[in-house]
């Protein structure tokens, strides 16, 4: 793993990209959920890793699992009034607009410039900074654009353990998310 950028304190994206696993492993764990990091071939097809909700039953089906393509940046700008504004690769997109067998969800986290203020700890709370929101882009349109496009998520979409239950309920239950 590379080193801090010494001018900066900045870290490089291998350590954006495992600390966003973690970030949705914490959440995950706290809604009682398992993580698991995908593998290479999942990878390459487009999932970073997959959340399963062991116990969780719904009308249509019992321990409801979903594939998250996870996306991290320090760019605070994406942050608009009502949404975020991430562009998005557009192999990306093609991959998560496809109408998989397995819900497919785009989870971007978005966190401070500075390692060092990435989480804070106490001995009484740990402090994971700042947050992830997540948009399933299943059914979207394709697009004409050839090498980027900006996905829009909306601000209220912010991954929680209460969302990421709620999710994984319409899961079970076959509904759109």
């Amino acid at each position: 793993m590379s080193p801090p950028e010494p001018s900066t304190g900045t870290y490089s994206t291998i350590h954006q990209e495992e600390f966003s696993y973690a970030f949705i492993s914490a959440i995950a764990t706290a809604a009682g959920y398992t993580v698991k990091l995908a593998t290479r071939s999942e990878d390459i097809a487009g999932a970073d890793l997959t959340i399963a909700a062991p116990g969780v039953t719904g009308k249509v089906t019992k321990s409801p699992v979903c594939d998250a393509q996870v996306k991290c940046t320090t760019d605070i700008s994406i942050v608009k009034k009502t949404h975020i504004h991430y562009p998005l690769q557009i192999h990306n997109y093609n991959r998560l607009i496809a109408n998989t067998f397995k819900p497919q969800l785009l989870i971007v986290v978005l966190i401070p410039k500075n390692l060092p203020d990435w989480l804070q700890s106490t001995e009484t709370e740990t402090t994971l900074q700042r947050c992830a929101y997540w948009i399933s882009l299943r059914g979207d349109p394709p697009s004409t654009n050839n090498e980027k496009i900006t996905i829009r998520i909306p601000r209220s979409q912010i991954l929680t353990p209460k969302s990421l239950q709620d999710i994984m309920q319409r899961i079970a239950d076959a509904e759109d998310l």
